[in-house]
């Protein structure tokens, strides 16, 4: 049931349903983005406004070109997800390519923890680049 919670929020998001994908976070969700200052969205986000504002600076910061889930590991509460993206840094035009894993847990239905493990190097070296 995990597993099926996490594919219905990237499908949500990837076709644009996003109060869809948000009703799907739990109301305490708790969000962390491991890396570097100089990534925007680096840092640990509370609630449902922590949420709301991760996205947005994502949405803000990024054009995201390719976003793509490859594959799916479910254990109980827990699932893993191992992808890949695309994107420009809207504010110096600079695209990347990086890898990644999303750690998410989902207890009674929603999504009560997401931690994403990005190659934030790269990532960082993207948005210092000059335009």
């Amino acid at each position: 049931m995990s597993k099926a919670i996490v594919q219905r929020f990237y499908d949500y998001a990837g076709n644009g349903r996003f109060a869809e994908a948000a009703a799907l976070l739990a109301d305490d969700v708790h969000i962390s983005f491991y890396g570097p200052s100089s990534v925007p969205h680096s840092g640990e986000y509370h609630g449902a406004e922590g949420a709301e504002k991760f996205f947005g600076i994502v949405g803000g910061t990024l054009d995201v070109e390719a976003f793509e889930p490859l594959e799916f590991i479910g254990e109980g509460e827990s699932v893993a997800v191992i992808g890949r993206e695309r994107s420009r840094v809207k504010h110096n035009g600079t695209e990347f390519s990086v890898q990644w894993v999303q750690v998410w847990t989902v207890k009674g239905g929603q999504i009560v923890r997401l931690r994403d493990y990005f190659d934030t190097g790269t990532m960082a070296e993207a948005f210092a680049a000059k335009a």
